[in-house]
């Protein structure tokens, strides 16, 4: 094992074998579902999670549901909504490290972040044939910052039309709150959150819809403000780190414009460039300790951010180039140590050159703008020793980037990447 990682991360080179995306999906064996449904409901009671059902009395398998992705804390919530039901899932590669097998008899469906992958699709059908449920998670990751994100892929209309089932979401509210991908592993003592199951097409509906259409509401029924809703519903959250690890996602500051000085412990975020802080209120608000208050929520920040990338791309400036560690992520053993290398992003899009640690010899990964409706970015990454990282991925390979120094800010890189595609797909639009 790499001592520089530690766990699940050895020295090259790696295994020949990789991970089989191709294998027909299992529908959840059932001696393992007593538990999922015992912890299930165990969580939401704990919790006091409130569901609401909109359309879906009598509803029954096959049909497709889409959620909107905040925390592990979903899963739960969405065995509960589909009550005895078994669902098969996609789940990204990194999931399937030392536990495979259980997750394939799961009903885990393994896939690699970002890319278009036909034999999911191929999968998604026979398990709607076999009168399965099939359960997207639209964003791909969850949210970094408590909004919902852009689908992942933009083809889940046509995916949907296609499948001849009723489309369903599921929405969940507050659980960003409760267990922030920013924050730090610990759950927050949250209660009250809410989720909304509601069936969004009939299959005849489906017909006569068109995949644009699907696309629009889709994004319409998973909207969401995680610190808005708290906020509205006065859902207290009493915990005193609330906003440690808050810098992570708002990493430039709105008094100062310095990047990669902001800094959050206990209760308070803070920009070490200029002294100027902010305390995160127990219902989700942001208040300057002195002075004006720029933003009232961390979203309304992280959006100001967007805009800021958005100028970068616009007048040809955004650049992100820097030294990186890559750790190559073959199959369930684990990560192998691939080398050291330089990630740029810009304009064109990634591109990743290095030398493999084990012989010398040159490794390379290209992906253009135009293919990357986003990228999947990790903060304290658990297998990375604490370190964030840049998630790259083609059908064959999954490599985690891991930038040297601290001049940088993998949310920046996230937003970047969705607003250059963004851009390319609007201007080919006006073309």
């Amino acid at each position: 094992m790499s001592k520089e990682f530690g766990k699940y991360v050895r020295g090259g080179p790696p295994a020949t074998e990789k991970f089989n995306m191709s294998l027909p999906p299992i529908r959840p064996r059932l001696y393992l579902m007593p538990l999922v449904w015992a912890v299930s409901y165990a969580m939401k009671w704990l919790r006091l999670a409130r569901l609401h059902k909109v359309g879906v009395k009598g509803l029954k398998p096959p049909y497709t549901l889409v959620c909107n992705h905040n925390a592990f804390f979903d899963f739960f919530i969405m065995q509960a909504a589909i009550r005895s039901r078994r669902a098969n899932i996609p789940v990204a590669v990194d999931g399937f490290i030392g536990r495979e097998k259980l997750l394939r008899n799961g009903g885990g469906v393994p896939k690699r972040k970002y890319t278009a992958d036909i034999n999911l699709v191929r999968q998604c059908r026979k398990i709607l044939a076999d009168g399965g449920i099939y359960v997207i998670y639209a964003e791909a990751r969850y949210s970094l910052c408590g909004l919902t994100g852009e689908l992942s892929p933009e083809s889940v209309g046509q995916l949907a039309k296609r499948a001849g089932v009723p489309l369903v979401t599921l929405k969940c509210c507050g659980h960003h709150i409760l267990d922030p991908y920013w924050g730090d592993h610990h759950s927050r003592p949250v209660k009250r959150t809410q989720a909304y199951m509601t069936q969004l097409y009939t299959a005849e509906e489906l017909e006569a819809a068109t995949p644009e259409e699907v696309n629009a509401k889709l994004r319409e029924a998973l909207s969401n403000d995680d610190f808005r809703w708290q906020s509205a519903n006065r859902v207290r959250n009493k915990y005193p780190k609330r906003a440690e690890g808050l810098h992570k996602p708002l990493y430039q500051c709105p008094h100062c414009m310095a990047e990669y000085r902001m800094s959050s412990r206990g209760a308070r975020l803070f920009c070490e460039a200029c002294g100027k802080s902010w305390t995160l209120g127990e219902y989700g608000e942001l208040t300057a300790e002195a002075g004006e208050t720029e933003f009232a929520f961390p979203t309304d920040w992280y959006e100001w951010e967007r805009e800021q990338v958005v100028k970068e791309i616009r007048d040809g400036t955004y650049r992100f180039d820097h030294s990186v560690l890559v750790n190559d992520l073959a199959n369930r053993e684990g990560f192998v140590r691939l080398g050291r290398g330089r990630l740029v992003h810009d304009l064109r899009g990634f591109r990743l050159e290095g030398v493999r640690d084990w012989d010398g010899e040159p490794f390379a990964m290209e992906i253009p703008a135009v293919r990357t409706v986003a990228v999947h970015v990790e903060y304290s990454y658990i297998y990375g020793q604490g370190r964030d990282c840049i998630d790259l991925n083609t059908l064959e390979d999954t490599w985690y980037c891991y930038p040297e120094g601290e001049d940088f800010s993998v949310t920046k890189v996230s937003l970047a990447a969705e607003e250059l595609y963004k851009s390319i797909k609007e201007g080919r639009a006006n073309a």
